[in-house]
């Protein structure tokens, strides 16, 4: 998939924001950094539902496991690791 400048801008809703009647611009560093609106819907989404330590034998525990190991597999494609 593919976006234009404008169209991948629009993914960030802290993007959206204007000072002094100009555009943001937010020149991230290893302290964090801005998210698509898409990862904050599944942030909250896990957090308010399911947020648990790994390893335990509770239903939110076991989908904490789920996660992690997509997100280890995720990261693994892209590494091609």
């Amino acid at each position: 998939m593919s976006f234009t400048p404008d169209q991948a801008r629009a993914q960030f809703s802290a993007l959206h924001q204007r000072v002094h009647d100009k555009p943001v611009v937010f020149l991230d560093g290893p302290g964090g950094s801005q998210v698509p609106q898409s990862v904050l819907e599944k942030m909250t989404a896990y957090l308010g539902h399911y947020n648990a330590n790994l390893g335990g034998h509770y239903f939110s525990s076991q989908i904490t496991t789920d996660v992690m190991q997509q997100a280890r597999e995720h990261a693994q494609a892209l590494l091609n690791a």
